[in-house]
């Protein structure tokens, strides 16, 4: 199924950091790996690309750091999947039908097709926010959980 990862995973949980904190104050790379046990070298290079990707800014200088650049139930997941170049396709042959010895005869293209339609809608429907808002479930804090 559907496996984020790291550097998506990674950008998810400081997205979610950021959030919680005061949207005045900026917030450091250091503290986001340090909460969350990521590497700093990894979590700067994963906020560059939310900052290129217009959904966080950074502040330079004394007490600088990130901040989200709009409210976080205005970034959809399909904007965050697309800036770590997640796939977003169920089954290879969505991406690639050159590749499938079955693609002649196969009866799951359309099905496989229809059904990786919905989840992509879904996901571009669904805020960031939703994955920490949600009613009734615990709030999430480390999105590894839901690996195998």
């Amino acid at each position: 199924m559907l496996k984020l990862n790291k550097k998506t995973e990674y950008a998810l949980l400081a997205l979610g950091h950021l959030n919680a904190s005061e949207a005045a104050a900026p917030v450091s790379v250091r503290s986001v790996a340090g909460r969350h046990g990521i590497p700093e070298a990894l979590l700067a290079k994963v906020l560059q690309i939310l900052k290129r990707g217009g959904v966080v800014a950074s502040v330079k200088g004394a007490g600088g750091g990130y901040r989200l650049s709009r409210p976080i139930a205005e970034i959809s997941l399909t904007d965050v999947f697309n800036l770590f170049n997640e796939p977003m396709a169920l089954v290879e042959c969505l991406d690639d039908n050159d590749g499938c010895a079955q693609a002649v005869d196969c009866n799951l293209r359309g099905p496989m097709t229809a059904l990786n339609a919905a989840i992509q809608s879904m996901l571009a429907g669904m805020s960031v926010a939703e994955l920490f808002e949600t009613p009734g479930i615990e709030p999430v804090t480390n999105l590894s959980i839901y690996r195998d």
